[in-house]
């Protein structure tokens, strides 16, 4: 890395996280200003405030940082054209597209890391800003915050959970459903009024237990057997197990390796995932227009009769407005399956790389 580069990347990540800080307060703010009334209303204390906003950031940090990374190239490109800083590195022999690299270069970086930081941090941090949200300020106990309806689980040796309601802080299920399969034969139906976690094992209540097996040579093929209460020492499926995949089927509070999981689940039990799909192609892709949108925005500032500061951020503005509205409706026409999930997530990257490129080959080198 020569000092060109260095001197390069040293305006372009200033800007950008200069641009990610100031994004961060005024939407913090925005959303303070808007929601101060019911705060109040809900006694929460500025504790709970300060850490609700607190998880809440790293959600703004992924949502703008595509706009941050156009801002940043708009920026310091732009002032480096108006100072003809820009002019002397071409006279130098310093090509728009050795600059261009180098700043691309940048982006790769930024979208690893924002992958890197919406795997890690911010389901965790959705997660928790999502238990603030219910029993800080719209005061929900935690128990009924924590009541799942109407779930299925796959479980450990071809168990199927199907529960009614549990209630992951008891760690109870109620009206509870358990199939056992071999390969693609019922071996085992189990139904339970309640299945508790009781020390190390389930108890059920009010247990009835259906074994099949074979309707041909079997002169009783079907067992009933009821029990008013059972345990079930070879489960070993803990209560974590059940809360994590329940609480975790909002996409931003999982991860993409437990997203494919929870896709690979859902598909087994008959479900659709075509809007989970959607969800996880965009995990991979929604970063990586940070790499993309520098091509437009050096190809925008490069002209020194266009960089002013108000004429860059409106620019900025503009582009980021036509980006965000793009990829809303690729989503959702790839959640109501009227698009391939790759292309909805994809799609919108695809146009703008081309229209940055036709951007790129038209400036002046």
């Amino acid at each position: 890395m020569n000092i060109i580069d260095r001197y390069l990347l040293k305006r372009f990540f200033l800007t950008f996280f200069v641009s990610i800080l100031c994004f961060v307060l005024i939407f913090d703010l925005v959303n303070l200003v808007e929601r101060i009334g019911n705060l109040l209303e809900s006694g929460a204390t500025f504790a709970d405030v300060f850490m609700y906003y607190l998880y809440f950031t790293p959600f703004i940090i992924v949502l703008t940082c595509p706009i941050a990374t156009l801002l940043a190239s708009i920026f310091s490109i732009g002032l480096m054209a108006k100072s003809n800083e820009l002019l002397a590195m071409k006279a130098a022999g310093v090509s728009l597209y050795r600059i261009v690299a180098t700043l691309v270069a940048g982006g790769i970086l930024i979208a690893i890391g924002l992958w890197m930081f919406g795997e890690m941090i911010l389901p965790e941090a959705n997660s928790r800003k999502n238990i603030i949200e219910a029993e800080k300020f719209q005061r929900r106990s935690s128990e009924s915050a924590t009541v799942y309806r109407n779930q299925m689980f796959q479980g450990l040796r071809g168990r199927v959970f199907q529960f009614t309601n549990y209630v992951s802080k008891s760690a109870t299920g109620e009206d509870v459903v358990i199939q056992t399969f071999e390969g693609n034969k019922l071996k085992q139906l189990i139904t339970a009024n309640r299945f508790v976690w009781q020390d190390t094992i389930w108890v059920g209540s009010e247990v009835q237990v259906r074994d099949f097996g074979d309707f041909e040579s079997d002169p009783e093929p079907i067992k009933n057997t009821k029990y008013p209460t059972l345990p079930f020492p070879d489960f070993r499926e803990k209560p974590t197990y059940f809360e994590d995949w329940f609480s975790r089927q909002d996409p931003l509070s999982m991860d993409y390796f437990k997203l494919k999981k929870f896709i690979q689940v859902s598909r087994a039990l008959g479900k659709d995932v075509t809007t989970q799909l959607v969800d996880l192609e965009n995990k991979v892709a929604f970063p990586f227009i940070n790499v993309i949108i520098i091509l437009i925005g050096v190809s925008l500032a490069s002209n020194p009769r266009r960089s002013g500061l108000g004429i860059s951020f409106a620019v900025s503005m503009a582009v980021s407005f036509a980006f965000y509205t793009c990829v809303k409706i690729a989503i959702e026409f790839g959640h109501e399956g009227a698009i391939s999930p790759l292309l909805a997530a994809w799609g919108t990257n695809a146009v703008f790389l081309l229209f940055g490129l036709i951007l790129l080959f038209k400036t002046p080198k």
